[in-house]
């Protein structure tokens, strides 16, 4: 399985296995606030259940409003974002990784990449030119992402041609949960950004007053 790459200020090297058409869009229900120290959350983070099942190519639209009847964190009003799973080949370890994350870094990767290909296919006078194999240079910048073009040896593209159209387990990469797992964790949430009662539709019993124990000012996992 492939593991979620890592980038910083100084940026890693990957080969890109894909195009955005086939990055892996889904929704997120997240709630914090920087406390000055660390986040207060408001839930924990977990994959919201109204997201394409782990389908690439699924219309994005269908999904982009909440749907109260498929989601219970839809239905308690839990706030939702858009995030994505890019797959890479992953230079330095050999092997296919993903870097997942948030709407507005993919908006500006995705920028990036159409740059970069407007200007090979004009470079190259080839209308089909795609820079789907190549290698990239993926840096933090101004608190967001930003995608150039990167520089690998043949011996690296070549094998990343074997990962290219790979089945990838997409479900199991945005860590979706089952409606127990969601419920639980939005019983455990703020009672002041939830509206508790409406899981009840999904079989959950009555949340009882003061049940909410506080969550930690930390980041929690996913």
């Amino acid at each position: 399985m492939g593991k979620h790459g890592e980038v910083n200020s100084d940026g890693r090297t990957f080969v890109l296995i894909a195009d955005p058409d086939q990055w892996y869009f889904y929704f997120v229900h997240e709630d914090k606030e920087y406390n000055g120290k660390g986040y207060n959350h408001a839930f924990r983070k977990h994959t919201c259940l109204h997201s394409p099942e782990g389908v690439v190519g699924d219309d994005i639209l269908d999904y982009m409003k909440p749907n109260k009847q498929v989601c219970p964190s839809c239905a308690a009003g839990a706030r939702r974002k858009m995030f994505a799973i890019i797959p890479v080949y992953d230079i330095e370890y050999k092997t296919y990784r993903v870097i997942d994350t948030a709407e507005f870094h993919v908006n500006n990767l995705i920028a990036d990449y159409d740059k970069i290909e407007k200007t090979m296919k004009k470079a190259t006078k080839n209308p089909d030119y795609s820079i789907v194999g190549e290698a990239v240079h993926i840096r933090q910048v101004d608190k967001t992402y930003s995608l150039e073009s990167g520089d690998a040896d043949d011996a690296a593209l070549e094998e990343a041609q074997k990962f290219i159209g790979m089945d990838i387990d997409f479900k199991e990469l945005a860590n979706f949960r089952e409606l127990d797992d969601v419920l639980a964790i939005l019983n455990e949430g703020d009672d002041e950004k939830l509206n508790k009662s409406a899981l009840t539709a999904f079989g959950a019993s009555k949340p009882a007053e003061g049940d909410n124990d506080g969550l930690a000012d930390e980041e929690l996992p996913f």
